[in-house]
């Protein structure tokens, strides 16, 4: 029963990975195309940059969640100071809420880049004229290779995350020249 359920919540998992990515392209496709321009342009330097991005954020969410179990706090609030218990509980769901800000910060922006990336794969296959089959088709495609056992796990799926979050932070932080008027 276990790996009935198990295989369910990897089917419910993997459909809605590919309604998301589809749905953001739906909502937001100036901001997609976008990013996906800037990713098909310098997609090596975009999984660079994703990589360092990545990188220092899980060193941060990992230093939030040392600060958040920090020893010497807990066992100073377990001497039943008032003050320090309640200077202990209220750091600590703080740094609780700043965790959760991170994670959730990290997970919409590498959204965003893989819709870029699905939108991308769906342009390259360019099976329909209708744009709605390209996206579904290109998230799909992006999914279920990510949910391949071994190689999609470990190889695939990192490296797709890298580039989509480097291409959205490049896309973020890009700013377009204004042209000079001819004097």
């Amino acid at each position: 029963m276990d790996t009935t359920n198990s295989i369910l919540i990897l089917i419910f998992c993997g459909i809605t990975a590919i309604a998301l990515l589809t749905i953001l392209n739906l909502l937001l496709p100036f901001k997609v195309e976008r990013i996906r321009e800037t990713l098909e342009d310098h997609s090596v330097h975009s999984f660079v940059i994703g990589l360092v991005a990545l990188g220092l954020s899980f060193a941060i969410l990992a230093l939030l969640g040392y600060l958040i179990n920090l020893l010497i706090l807990q066992s100073m609030a377990s001497e039943n100071v008032g003050y320090l218990y309640a200077v202990h509980g209220l750091g600590r769901v703080l740094l609780t809420l700043l965790l959760l800000l991170v994670g959730l910060s990290l997970i919409s922006i590498s959204a965003f880049g893989l819709a870029a990336l699905a939108n991308s794969l769906g342009q390259r296959i360019r099976s329909t004229n209708l744009p709605i089959n390209r996206n579904l088709t290109g998230a799909a495609l992006l999914i279920l290779s990510g949910l391949t056992p071994f190689l999609g796990w470990f190889i695939f799926s990192p490296v797709a995350i890298c580039i989509g979050f480097g291409s959205m932070v490049q896309a973020f932080f890009h700013h377009d020249p204004t042209p000079k008027a001819a004097e």
